[in-house]
């Protein structure tokens, strides 16, 4: 399986609108990425969208995207509102809302306008291209765009928002099915079956007979460190066991993983950050620090979504102390 890779580290990629369009003499030459680290965390507020230039003129969009990104001739480029999330880019063409998950995106090119400001060099516009096998979405914003990190990672993400979630914790049994059906209602099942049998209370380090109270139990040491090290390090299994691991964890009322678990939120699969954003939830942690299933429900079924809901409201009886 692929190396481990820092997963995202933002919500939504925040950028001003802009109505200016980009200048060709000064465009040219200009190629640069900024730091991925700088991220808006939106608690309840409005996606902050990239800006679509405005009055570029087609022939010129398409000559210049063609001869500074390389595009071939017949590909379909679209000026487009978007929005870079952890979980793919979500796109406001005139049709409604279409999102693109990291495996359809083939490719993301980011080009920075400079200007000089007393004397030193500051990104006065930027604009990215997102590239899918047939087409080419293009918007801009003010500023520095900061995908650094989304650049020099996007194989890697795809690889993994592809992997299947594991029925097991070792990642080695991947749910079938090529992720064109709802799976969060069986994922919880699976993980009840595997707290209640006598082989998932010893997996789990669970008390003896534990497993037939476990509804009742609270999560020990040994089952807390267990299940941090199905969080932390599952990145060479085939399956991912991470949302299996998450359930668990609320589950049991492992208070003590909720640092894991709200790092998971920005996971490249949309449904591993959706479990671990519940069960951060369900455990009690803000949503400025879990964020909110809006956020990730244009990637999902609507029937997960439910499911993750519903799981979020299930709290158990230390629930949110």
């Amino acid at each position: 399986m692929s190396r481990k890779v820092p997963p995202p580290d933002f919500r939504y990629v925040g950028l001003s609108p802009a109505s200016l369009p980009f200048a060709s003499a000064t465009l040219a030459g200009s190629v640069g990425i900024a730091g991925f680290g700088a991220a808006f965390w939106s608690a309840g507020g409005d996606p902050v969208l990239l800006s679509v230039v405005g009055s570029m003129a087609a022939a010129s969009v398409v000559a210049l995207a063609r001869s500074t990104f390389g595009l071939v001739v017949g590909r379909s480029l679209r000026e487009v509102p978007m929005a870079i999330v952890p979980w793919g880019v979500v796109l406001w063409p005139d049709t409604g809302v279409r999102v693109l998950r990291w495996p359809a995106v083939s490719r993301v090119d980011v080009e920075a306008q400079h200007t000089l400001r007393g004397g030193t060099p500051d990104v006065e516009w930027t604009r990215v291209l997102v590239h899918t096998e047939r087409e080419t979405f293009a918007a801009r914003a003010k500023g520095a765009a900061g995908l650094e990190r989304l650049v020099a990672n996007l194989d890697a993400y795809a690889a993994e928002a592809s992997r299947p979630p594991a029925l097991d914790l070792d990642g080695g049994e991947g749910l079938s099915g090529d992720g064109t059906e709802p799976a969060a209602g069986l994922l919880m099942r699976q993980a009840a079956e595997l707290r209640r049998s006598g082989r998932g209370a010893a997996r789990l380090r669970l008390p003896a007979n534990g497993y037939r109270t476990v509804g009742a139990m609270a999560a020990g040491p040994e089952t807390v460190v267990e299940l941090r090290s199905v969080l932390a390090s599952s990145h060479e299994a085939p399956a991912d066991p991470r949302p299996l691991a998450s359930i668990l964890a609320a589950d049991l009322g492992a208070f003590e993983l909720l640092p894991e678990l709200t790092a998971l939120v920005s996971s490249p699969h949309a449904l591993t950050a959706g479990f671990a954003m519940a069960a951060a939830l369900r455990l009690g942690a803000s949503r400025n620090r879990a964020g909110s299933l809006d956020e990730l429900s244009p990637f999902l079924f609507d029937d997960d979504v439910a499911s993750l809901a519903a799981f979020v409201g299930d709290v158990p009886e230390r629930g949110r102390g």
